[in-house]
């Protein structure tokens, strides 16, 4: 149909038409097709290529709607005047007609003039291409393009070309194969919760862009791409690990491998389309799509150290190299300043560890002290001796202590102030009473009153039980207290660059300087990170 007037006259209308859907049409639209009319017949395959050319609609709201329709063979639509088009559950290009991939695209849209161009619910079983239109909107809804038993060079996918299109909305809709948005211009462009294989856009928005919940498959190309910052709400999540340049249109340029980053000029122009993103961020105040855009940017960086240094070897490349590494599993290349305190955590754990190996304060686990604690109930039990018999000397030495400070305070009464007298007596008089009460309770508890083989069976049980629970807790003590020195002295040592106040002995001297070294360095990189991201 070509160079038409579709006029809807009131008079012809079929006032007992039964839609299969709830659906009233709007008021004042001109024509609407159907392809059935109730579940029972099914929807009209049209086997011949449909064109459209040279069509004006007239009405107080000159529109026309497809509802159901297979084009079987294609469809066409060229040079029609202002207007309103939609489809609605359409199907384009059967893929049980073969004759449709020999045609070319099933459908073609070049509108040289305002209008209205919307798909719901459709299907596309080949190309959709719209080239050198102008449109005041261009919508697809739920729409989806499938692949079918064709050529692969008749892979449905959707091309805009060189036009413009003041709205261009993509809602909830499958592209799983190529997407290509090139040298157009749109005022707004809306892309809401769909997905795409591989997404090129090399285009112009002049007011607002939005992207967001949709996912990318493949690769996505924005090298081209002119985006105003200030009305850009496209989140990095959606691009992550996707950015890449397409040479020729059939290679794929991502900077993974050492022929790829020796590939200067696109190795250039693909970072350069990282700063632009990062532009984009910095002016809208997204942090966390910046932060992830240039951890993915130095990721780049890094890769291109590795391949320096490998190219020609030398100190100063090998330290980059591998500094980039320290920084991307550290701090996320100084973004991520929790990250860094978890892997310091982690340092100080570790070097605690080696502690708990090589100690440098003796407890109830040094060799001293445990083979002490067997002395005393090896001998307790082989003798006639008592608790207050093994502990007499002890004993003994802090009473003389005790009466040496006693006998202080008398000779010095007169010569110091009256206070310290006062102060001086009740100390005495506590450590007497304690004193006294140790004995006390040492005589009480003396759970074998001589030797361990004059001892009844069942006494000999429960004794076991009470010096088995004895001598469990002096080792358990031991344990804790071992992990607690341990591990202030690695909290002492990565702080203060060396051992500190706590003096390490032996290995462990030679562990603390280590661990300090390490401390200044990753305390360096998290000072640095933490001011970044505060300053940001």
């Amino acid at each position: 149909l070509e160079n038409a007037d579709l006029r809807f006259g009131l008079e012809a209308a079929d006032t007992n038409y039964v839609s299969t859907e709830d659906y009233t049409p709007l008021r004042g639209f001109n024509i609407e097709l159907y392809g059935w009319k109730n579940n029972d017949l099914p929807i009209t395959d049209i086997k011949a290529r449909v064109v459209l050319a040279n069509i004006q609609i007239k009405g107080e709201i000159p529109g026309i709607t497809f509802h159901n329709f297979h084009f079987g063979n294609g469809l066409e639509i060229y040079d029609t005047l202002s207007g309103i088009w939609q489809f609605r559950d359409c199907l384009f290009a059967s893929d049980s007609l073969f004759l449709a991939w020999d045609r070319g695209e099933a459908l073609i849209i070049a509108l040289k003039s305002e209008k209205y161009l919307s798909f719901h619910r459709c299907t596309f079983f080949h190309k959709i291409r719209v080239s050198h239109a102008n449109l005041t909107w261009l919508y697809f809804e739920d729409c989806a393009t499938k692949a079918a038993s064709a050529p692969k060079e008749y892979a449905p996918t959707l091309e805009i070309l060189n036009s413009n299109i003041e709205n261009l909305s993509l809602n909830g809709s499958s592209f799983p194969f190529s997407t290509t948005l090139a040298r157009s211009t749109f005022i707004n462009l809306e892309i809401i919760n769909s997905i795409f294989g591989k997404f090129i856009f090399s285009s112009t928005v002049q007011r607002t862009i939005t992207m967001r919940q949709c996912k990318i498959d493949s690769s996505v190309y924005f090298y081209e791409a002119q985006l105003p910052h200030k009305n850009t709400f496209l989140p990095w999540v959606q691009v992550a690990g996707k950015n890449a340049l397409f040479i020729k249109d059939t290679i794929t340029y991502r900077a993974s491998t050492d022929a790829e980053i020796a590939d200067e000029a696109n190795y250039n122009n693909l970072i350069s389309v990282y700063t632009d993103f990062l532009s984009l961020y910095k002016t809208r105040g997204d942090q966390e799509s910046y932060n992830a855009c240039y951890v993915e940017m130095k990721q780049i960086h890094t890769r291109r150290a590795g391949y320096l240094y490998r190219k020609a070897p030398a100190l100063e490349t090998w330290f980059d190299w591998r500094l980039n590494q320290l920084l991307d599993v550290f701090s996320d290349y100084g973004t991520n300043s929790a990250k860094g305190l978890i892997y310091i955590f982690y340092v100080i754990i570790a070097f605690a560890v080696l502690y708990l190996v090589f100690p440098s304060e003796a407890d109830n686990l040094s060799r001293a002290n445990s083979f002490r604690m067997f002395d005393v109930v090896i001998g307790y039990f082989s003798t006639n001796a008592t608790l207050a018999n093994i502990n007499e000397h002890k004993r003994r030495r802090a009473l003389d202590d005790l009466q040496n400070f006693r006998t202080t305070l008398d000779v010095s009464r007169t010569d110091v102030p009256t206070f310290i007298a006062w102060l001086g007596r009740p100390l005495y008089g506590l450590n007497k009473a304690y004193l006294s009460a140790s004995a006390w309770l040492m005589e009480r508890f003396d759970i074998v009153p001589g030797r361990w083989q004059e001892l009844s069976q069942g006494r000999k049980f429960w004794t076991s039980v009470a010096v088995g629970a004895y001598m469990l807790g002096f080792l358990v003590w031991g344990v804790v207290m071992r992990l607690v020195n341990a591990f202030a002295l690695s909290i002492n040592a990565f702080v203060t660059l060396g051992y500190g106040e706590i003096q390490a002995r032996g290995v462990a001297r030679y562990l603390a300087v280590s661990e300090g070294a390490v401390g200044w360095f990753l305390l360096s990189i998290f000072s640095v990170t933490l001011i970044s991201q505060l300053l940001q």
